[in-house]
């Protein structure tokens, strides 16, 4: 079964039936209008949930703040129940990830790339473990089991036949979450047409007019 994820956007701020200087969090966007889609290495690399193990994650199984909003309440008892992984994770979290940190090192995978005429390299393939790798590495692809890789050979190992290269190499957060364009790092080579690009613009934006501490991202799942 498919896992689907749910919750809102909320940010700290004045709402109706508060005194005049008070704040209290109020949700602000639902995630299916900014239509925020099923992304399992997102899903893992934030928030633990469809684990592979490859990651330790940001904010996992912290529950549902205290002081939620009331609205997001409502909407995840709704649920009845059937979600789990209710989690949440703040804008000022979202700025400070290391977005190139290399997945856990039994995550290493073969990568293949194709070499062009200007000498560089094209990614073919995130992950391969096929015939083609185990006649430039010797390796029995049918019996060595691939969660090995991290083992047996360091990263940054390479195989060449022709213009085909084999890599042995551990993704980084970027490879599984594309950062809020423009706070990346590595030039900020941010997927904008990514699901989560709409989620980091709407928390950046609220961030500048509340603070980046009184933004923050409360999520459930289901399946």
């Amino acid at each position: 079964m498919g896992t689907d994820i749910h919750g809102y956007v909320e940010c700290r701020t004045w709402g109706p039936g508060l005194a005049p200087g008070e704040s209290a969090w109020q949700s602000a966007i639902s995630l299916s209008v900014l239509r925020t889609t099923r992304d399992y290495p997102a899903f893992d690399c934030l928030f633990g949930v469809r684990s592979w193990g490859h990651w330790e994650p940001i904010a996992a199984d912290r529950g549902l703040p205290a002081d939620a909003a009331a609205r997001t309440v409502a909407e995840l008892e709704r649920w009845d129940g059937t979600a789990f992984g209710v989690t949440w994770l703040g804008w000022d979290e979202v700025l400070a990830i290391d977005w190139d940190e290399p997945a856990l090192p039994r995550a290493t995978d073969i990568a293949r790339y194709r070499r062009l005429p200007d000498q560089r390299l094209q990614l073919v393939h995130r992950s391969v473990w096929s015939r083609g790798f185990a006649r430039a590495s010797g390796v029995d692809t049918l019996t060595t089991d691939p969660g090995r890789i991290g083992e047996l050979w360091d990263e940054g190992t390479e195989w060449h036949v022709g213009d085909t290269v084999f890599r042995a190499e551990r993704a980084r957060r970027r490879d599984a979450v594309p950062p809020p364009a423009g706070g990346g790092g590595r030039d900020s080579d941010s997927d904008s047409d990514s699901s989560w690009e709409p989620v980091w613009s709407v928390m950046r934006t609220l961030a500048g007019v509340h603070g980046e501490r009184n933004v923050r991202l409360v999520v459930w799942f289901d399946q």
